[in-house]
């Protein structure tokens, strides 16, 4: 940036200049200033050094944003997966049908993409497709990075990173014999040269406002058959297949008269596909990557009570664990969601919104009911306070529910929490929460020692750690709370040892 001398300081002397011979002489006459370097040009090179000495300080001082990884190896194994073949038998090879569902949520959370990745998934099952999976996406246009918070993120994960099993790529088991793979969108793009295109409104407009998940997986199905086209391409832009709309439920008087919109994960509409789902092995086998195993080897001792001494060899190297997963017993998991939460949860209120679909399972114990006195747009300063105390509750609500928990479910030792909360208020959490109930060890999502890779996909992490909990606390608004609940329900964790704030 500035030109500088070894020393890192800019050269500011000349050369001497010898002595007069009346000095030698010991004369009185005084030496005369120096004509070469006037005192207004001193003091402005003077300035200069200063300036640059400045510069140069905060110029070492600072150390550069570090680029986030790419995962390029992930990349590379997803596009050699061994289904990329054309001469594979039925149902893959020359055979095979595909379907690529373009028009997936971006720049949204993980618990939002995966939530509706899966039901995606579901739709080329049922249809007898092979699913394209994505990547998770934060942004489509700018380049390998995006900003979030002020910092720089991936712009897009492979799914591999996050995932393994049927979702990406996966055996989808024995019993399976006409429900060819799915594939990579490079694998999709490779053979599909040709291919339809089918906008989401083509089906979505024949379907009524509170269309249950059911209805829409059969009526797509319906679509797809009646195409019958070997490459269907859902367009990007179009209507989603599964949507994000908000519910706007209209207040008549105490009678909640109709629905607007319906957001089909914010309704119980969901929850009928359920049956069908969970036998399905993007259920079944569902599992998280090799990096997350390997992230979870790393922390283990944050989560077991009894951990080997030294680290395991990283799951990168080793097989995977393959569900069912083991519950983690004496381990309590709580989601505190915070930050974009104390917005988020007054827009909740605002609009009477009820919890997410797969958080509104009829065996679960913690139900919510919305509170009656709201308008279009608006609620009472009551029930404000009544969604914050469920979304956002404050550190004596949650030492509350922490307690009582604790009470109901017996052998619960350890707690970690899951959170965006920051450190101090994390630190006055957990003195509370020690304060109130004994507990062996609590700890944080702070607390988790990752690689570089890691961090970026961590929420993953979390999410395996709260599948496998013996007790569960989450936001009942989250879709990373649902996906949770849902796997947890899939597990055959008992319905009780899961709850809501």
């Amino acid at each position: 940036m500035f030109s500088r001398s070894r020393n890192g300081h800019l050269p500011l002397t000349g050369a001497s200049h010898p002595r007069s011979s009346l000095d030698k002489l010991g004369g009185k006459i005084g030496r005369q200033p120096s004509q070469a370097f006037p005192r207004r040009y001193l003091r402005a090179l003077l300035a200069s050094a200063l300036i640059a000495g400045v510069f140069w300080y905060l110029s070492r001082s600072s150390t550069p944003e570090r680029q986030p990884p790419l995962y390029e190896h992930f990349h590379d194994y997803e596009i050699h997966l061994p289904q990329h073949r054309d001469d594979l038998p039925f149902p893959e090879g020359q055979t095979r049908k595909y379907i690529a569902v373009s028009n997936f949520q971006n720049g949204v959370g993980w618990g939002n993409v995966l939530q509706e990745m899966i039901l995606n998934a579901f739709l080329a099952f049922s249809a007898k497709r092979s699913f394209v999976f994505y990547n998770y996406t934060w942004n489509h246009n700018n380049g390998d990075y995006s900003r979030y918070n002020g910092k720089l993120i991936p712009s897009r994960v492979p799914l591999s990173a996050l995932l393994s099993g049927p979702l990406v790529g996966g055996e989808l088991g024995p019993e399976i014999k006409d429900i060819p793979r799915a594939i990579s969108r490079d694998y999709f793009n490779q053979v599909c040269t040709e291919r339809t295109l089918i906008r989401g409104e083509e089906v979505k407009n024949h379907l009524p406002n509170d269309a249950t998940a059911s209805q829409i997986v059969d009526a797509w199905v319906q679509k797809l058959n009646e195409v019958n086209s070997t490459c269907i391409e859902i367009t990007r832009g179009s209507a989603q297949i599964f949507d994000y709309l908000c519910v706007l439920l209209i207040p008549d008087g105490y009678v909640r008269k109709s629905h607007i919109f319906v957001r089909l994960f914010g309704s119980k509409n969901v929850l009928d596909i359920w049956p069908a789902l969970s036998q399905s092995p993007l259920i079944s086998r569902f599992n998280w990557s090799p990096l997350i195993h390997s992230a979870y080897d790393g922390n283990r001792h944050l989560f077991e009570i009894t951990s080997p001494k030294t680290r395991p060899m990283s799951s990168l190297l080793s097989p995977i664990p393959s569900p069912p997963f083991a519950p983690l017993s004496n381990l309590l998991v709580v989601h505190l969601r915070r930050g974009d939460y104390t917005d988020h949860c007054n827009h909740l209120a605002r609009w009477s919104s009820e919890y997410n679909g797969f958080n509104r399972f009829d065996e679960l114990p913690d139900k919510f009911t919305v509170p009656r006195g709201g308008s279009w747009g608006d609620n009472t300063p009551e029930n404000f306070d009544i969604y914050k105390s469920h979304c956002l509750p404050t550190i004596q609500q949650i030492v509350t529910k922490v307690a009582d928990v604790k009470r109901r479910i017996p052998g619960l030792k350890r707690l970690y929490i899951m959170t965006n909360g920051k450190n101090q208020w994390l630190n006055e959490l957990s003195e509370a929460l020690q304060t109130s109930t004994k507990w062996d060890a609590i700890s944080t999502t702070r607390d988790l020692s990752l690689t570089w890779e890691q961090k970026f996909v961590s929420q993953a992490l979390d999410m395996y750690v709260g599948q496998r909990a013996h007790a569960f606390i989450g936001n009942g608004w989250s879709s990373l709370t649902s996906n949770i609940v849902m796997l947890r329900m899939a597990g055959k964790h008992e319905p009780n040892t899961t709850f809501f704030w």
